[in-house]
């Protein structure tokens, strides 16, 4: 009897022990299946497409979510989950192997053990030295560059020079904090502290010089809020420096302080058209501009010379050139900014004065020779009679038939984008089943300075994502500044006279 308890007692140790080696075995084959299953991933980063077709597709010079659409033609979200030994998330809107992107009200909060998996599979993906060799380039097209940015932000708001850097007396740990706090509570919109922290980053890559710095910084703020920034940051570090070893991150290599210029000292970088007029950035900091006094009846153009000026101008729509020092250049696929920043390059300001019978603007911080555009509590508000005006130097531009025709594959190239997205806008803001109360949407984004999510403004953007015909007017913030754009007319009074310039013009190409 004695004999037979210790040979039960016997096997059922060698039992619990196969099992365990078992368990652990397929657990290491696992592990082993998804490391290869990633690589394989890796090495297909150029055969990827785009599978949230209502979000614009700006691969790879994106952010989070078309970064996120495209691995996800490589490895599936339901994929994914698959392969972890818990749920990826603990709450939030997505679900049933599918993300819901347009939730205003949450966001999928990861759970830290399925991270902390991912991180440690990260490491043993790029543990194979033979395989980091043969996916550096494509690593490097289309991840490295946004996976800098992360480390870089993420290593700033950990450093030590923070505080100083910031201009305040508090700790690494709450300053940190409020920049987080405050892109959660404005769903992504950077805000007082989290705008001075990204405007004061430096980084050289395309998707922070493509303005997308904020989002970089919400994920990390979603990323605090729910638990696993640090894990992530394990992740993402682990991977970029296996491809690049060198990485070190000091703040003085990415901090952007402003430099300070003497009276009468011109920025670098400013320069001046034949003619006299200033083609300078869009930020000039104490200095005096020469020609930026009022305009004199001698110096105004002529009604027949200014309609050869635009047509010029037009002709040469494709020779144009960015004058704006600080802003990224994305033409032809930007918003109103880039595109009268290119414009700019054709007519300058003062020579568009010099064209018109009366001032321009009636009030706002735009000087006679250059737009300030770095003035968040004011705009330039228009002069109804100088819009007018320009109306009629459209209508007698545009008279001219073979100078359409001619001028028509680079109004196609460089303008109808964006004066379709604005003609839709008008329409859409005038359609009853689309828009209920316009003038409520005008107030909503004004009130918002342009930031409408999850606002009345957001909505009417959201619902004019199926209307609108050009894809890329999901473009980064593309739409919100276009409406928002129509919003300040509405205010100084020039939306119609706007409208019928854009009429004007896009009758004159694409009527029928």
């Amino acid at each position: 009897m004695k004999k037979s308890y210790f040979t039960l007692r016997r096997m059922t140790v060698i039992l619990m022990v196969t099992t365990v080696i078992a368990a652990l075995s397929a657990c290491n084959n696992k592990d082993s299946d998804n490391v290869k299953r990633f690589q394989e991933a890796a090495l297909n980063l150029n055969n990827t497409h785009h599978t949230l077709t209502e979000v614009y597709d700006y691969w790879p010079d994106c952010g989070i979510r078309v970064t996120g659409s495209h691995l996800a033609s490589l490895i599936s979200l339901d994929e994914l989950q698959k392969m972890l030994p818990c749920p990826l998330y603990v709450s939030g809107p997505h679900h049933d192997g599918q993300w819901d992107l347009n939730n205003y009200g949450d966001f999928g909060h990861y759970n830290p053990e399925a991270i902390q998996y991912l991180a440690k599979l990260a490491k043993k993906v790029v543990a194979d030295q033979s395989f980091v060799q043969a996916s550096r380039t494509l690593v490097d097209e289309y991840l490295s560059p946004k996976m800098k940015c992360m480390m870089v932000i993420y290593d700033a708001l950990h450093d030590n020079e923070l505080p100083s850097r910031m201009f305040m007396e508090a700790d690494v740990k709450t300053i940190r904090e409020e920049i987080l706090q405050e892109m959660v509570d404005n769903n992504g919109y950077c805000y007082d502290l989290s705008c001075f922290f990204i405007g004061s980053m430096y980084i050289d890559e395309v998707p922070y010089n493509y303005g997308l710095g904020d989002q970089l910084l919400y994920f990390w703020a979603r990323r605090w809020s729910d638990g696993t920034m640090d894990d992530f940051y394990n992740a993402i570090s682990a991977v970029y420096k296996a491809y690049h070893p060198e990485y070190q991150f000091h703040y003085d290599d990415y901090w952007n302080e402003m430099e300070e210029y003497g009276e009468g000292e011109w920025y670098e970088g400013d320069d001046y058209s034949d003619d006299g007029d200033y083609y300078g950035s869009n930020t000039v900091y104490n200095c005096e501009l020469e020609d930026d006094e009022p305009v004199t009846d001698k110096e105004r153009i002529k009604e027949k010379d200014a309609v050869e000026i635009i047509r010029s101008a037009a002709n040469n729509l494709d020779k144009t050139s960015l004058v704006f020092e600080n802003e990224f250049d994305y033409w032809p696929e930007c918003g109103i900014r880039v595109t009268g920043g290119h414009l700019f390059s054709l007519i300058s300001l003062r020579t568009l004065n010099r064209m018109l019978p009366c001032e321009l603007y009636v009030s706002g911080p735009h000087h006679y020779n250059r737009w300030e555009l770095d003035s968040p509590y004011e705009f330039g508000r228009y002069n109804p009679e100088a819009v007018r005006y320009l109306n009629r130097l459209a209508t007698n531009v545009v008279a001219d038939k073979q100078f359409v025709e001619k001028t028509k594959p680079l109004v196609d190239k460089y303008l109808k984008r964006q004066m379709l997205i604005m003609k839709q806008l008008y329409d859409g803001l005038n359609d009853k089943s689309i828009c209920e109360d316009k003038q409520e949407v005008l107030n909503s984004i004004m009130g918002c300075q342009g930031h409408p999510y999850g606002t009345l403004a957001g909505s009417f953007l959201y619902d004019m994502n199926n209307a609108i015909e050009d894809g890329s007017f999901v473009y980064s913030n593309t739409g919100e500044m276009f409406l928002y754009w129509w919003a300040r007319r509405d205010e100084d009074g020039t939306m119609e006279q706007f409208h019928d310039i854009l009429e004007t013009v896009y009758q004159a190409y694409y009527g029928k």
